[in-house]
């Protein structure tokens, strides 16, 4: 799926990707170049992700923005494993 970005977002993703929080920073460099038109393999090559990330990433960018890119919760009846 194609991505395309709004000056705003577009901003707002150079900003996250020079965060030190590593996760929102990959997300960010994801988001980025897919939006340059890269296949999932070819972004994934690029920012060192997994092609399964990227696809995940892209296709919560495309239907949710920004607020996509964002963590969610633990999973619900999911036991943390320092418990």
């Amino acid at each position: 799926m194609e991505i395309v970005l709004s000056e705003d977002e577009r901003v707002e993703l150079v900003r996250r990707a020079g965060l030190p929080d590593r996760r929102t920073a990959e997300r960010a460099r994801i988001i980025l170049a897919c939006a340059e038109g890269m296949s999932n393999a070819g972004v994934a090559q690029a920012v060192g992700a997994g092609v399964k990330t990227v696809r995940k990433w892209r296709g919560k960018f495309a239907t949710e923005r920004l607020a996509g890119l964002e963590d969610e919760g633990p999973i619900a009846g999911r036991r943390l494993s320092w418990c």
